[in-house]
């Protein structure tokens, strides 16, 4: 009995920390202008065999050698400045887990790096400058101390808490026939909220959340408490959003916008 009632508590805690629902759509009464932003940058810019990358990262940061106590970090590794405290945030709810033995492997890598890696390793062990997601400053490579990932606490943590504070699993063992790419264990990408989550709820790869939003052009949900709009237009002068000052928007990287409203209650 005291078992069950330990569990009971265990999982109404867990709620607690990570709920998600769906809300009603909002009313659009503010219009933003578009063309300051540009379709290859943003969290959701989408880059792969198909699709290269059109424009470098701007904002590249050095990861900090203590981002965290269970985090190995020997190398100047760089990735884009929003990403740095969701890392944080995720690696530092890991350690609360008792999950210690994480070491960043790769993370931002130069053009010119990219084609020496692709150069040296061949099509079957790296892309070609322009077409990998290294190149975007979102994605990094996440192994562990204690063995491959795919076989550790680590990997295992990773790949069902990651979502929670904006990270996918970007190439999962069951998608390789949308990705074109084997299954990575140890990479991960920073997509941002709500859409990791809905990726993760939906099992999307990221080709099929761009494709799911061109169809569904928008969807409303809350993570935590907090209300999120998400929009997808093609529309490149002006797009209708709810009335907030906090919004964040996103090229795909091909042809549309993906506009991230926070509802402001």
């Amino acid at each position: 009995m005291k078992k069950l009632l330990f569990a009971i508590i265990i999982a109404v805690i867990g709620y607690q920390f990570f709920t998600k629902e769906q809300v009603a759509a909002p009313d659009l009464p503010q219009t933003i202008p578009l063309e300051s932003f540009a379709i290859s940058s943003g969290d959701l810019v989408l880059v792969n065999r198909d699709t290269q990358l059109q424009q470098d990262p701007i904002n590249l940061a050095q990861i900090p050698t203590d981002i965290a106590a269970n985090v190995v970090v020997d190398s100047n590794f760089l990735l884009e400045n929003q990403v740095m405290q969701p890392l944080k945030q995720l690696f530092e709810a890991a350690q609360q887990d008792d999950i210690h033995y994480f070491i960043i492997n790769s993370a931002y890598r130069s053009g010119i790096l990219q084609q020496q890696l692709f150069e040296e390793n061949g099509a079957a062990y790296a892309l070609p400058s322009g077409y990998s997601e290294h190149q975007t400053g979102l994605s990094l490579d996440i192994g562990s101390t204690a063995g491959k990932m795919e076989n550790t606490a680590e990997g295992k943590w990773l790949e069902q808490n990651a979502p929670k504070f904006g990270f996918i699993l970007r190439y999962p063992k069951h998608k390789v026939d949308v990705t074109d790419i084997n299954y990575e264990p140890w990479h991960f990408r920073y997509v941002g909220l709500p859409h990791s989550v809905t990726l993760q709820e939906k099992d999307f790869a990221l080709e099929e959340y761009i494709s799911y939003l061109k169809k569904e052009q928008s969807y409303t949900t809350k993570v935590n408490g907090t209300t999120y709009f998400v929009q997808y237009t093609t529309n490149s002068t002006t797009v209708n959003i709810p009335n907030t000052s906090n919004f964040n928007v996103s090229g795909d990287n091909k042809n549309g916008y993906i506009i991230t409203s926070i509802i402001e209650e």
